[in-house]
Order: C-alpha cells, then sequence, then structure tokens
C-alpha cells in the first residue's frame, strides 16, 4: 500500500511517499504529481526514503511528471533512493534526468538558491 503525505513550502511542493510503488501505487502517485499541477505549483521534491519498492510502471510516472513540470519551466527533485532505486534508474537510462538528493533539505535549498 502507498501512502502520500504533501506539503507546500512557498513554491515548492514536498511529496513524501511511503510503502510500494505498486500498479495501485502507481495511481496514486501520478494523482498526487497531477493535483501539484493543478495548483500550478511547478517546484517538486519528490521524497522516497520511506519506500520500499518502485515498479517500472513507476519510473515512467516520475519521467512523465518530470517533462510536464519542466514544460512549466519548473523541476522535480528526487530525495532518499535507496539502493534498488537507484540500480532501477541506472537499468532504465532516466538517472542523469533527476536531481536526486540524499537529505529534503538539501533538495529544498536548491530551489531557495535558484528563486
Amino acid at each position: 500500500m502507498l501512502n502520500i503525505e504533501r506539503e507546500r513550502i512557498g513554491d515548492v511542493a514536498i511529496v513524501r511517499v511511503s510503502g510500494d510503488i505498486d500498479e495501485d501505487g502507481v495511481k496514486t502517485l501520478r494523482i498526487a504529481l497531477v493535483n501539484c499541477l493543478r495548483e500550478n505549483c511547478y517546484h517538486v521534491v519528490v521524497n522516497l526514503e520511506d519506500m520500499k519498492f518502485i515498479s517500472y510502471m513507476g519510473v515512467g510516472v516520475l519521467v512523465e511528471r518530470l517533462r510536464q513540470f519542466r514544460t512549466f519551466d519548473g523541476d522535480m527533485k528526487l530525495v532518499g533512493l535507496n539502493i534498488y532505486t537507484q540500480r532501477l534508474f541506472r537499468m532504465t537510462g532516466v538517472t542523469n534526468l533527476f536531481d536526486t538528493f540524499d537529505k529534503e533539505a538539501q533538495a529544498l535549498q536548491v530551489y531557495s538558491k535558484a528563486a
């Protein structure tokens, strides 16, 4: 089961993910990220520290939404990728698409410097 918590700090949305991004979780993640777009929030930090599993479809959702955020001059930063997720990103060739950070504060700091 996937749980998502959202918080907004200024122009940045933080999406905290816990659980599995499996077939059902993909839908939940997609909705959470689409809601950011609907709220005109194009700078997003996705915290995956508490995520246990992500499917190829989950990676696809992240890439798809990243492209949408960038269409609006936004971006999406990823936080807390575990070894499995790092390996999956390398295998799917998306490693270089995302800025990744160990801690949420690091990703937020990058956005604050850009403002």
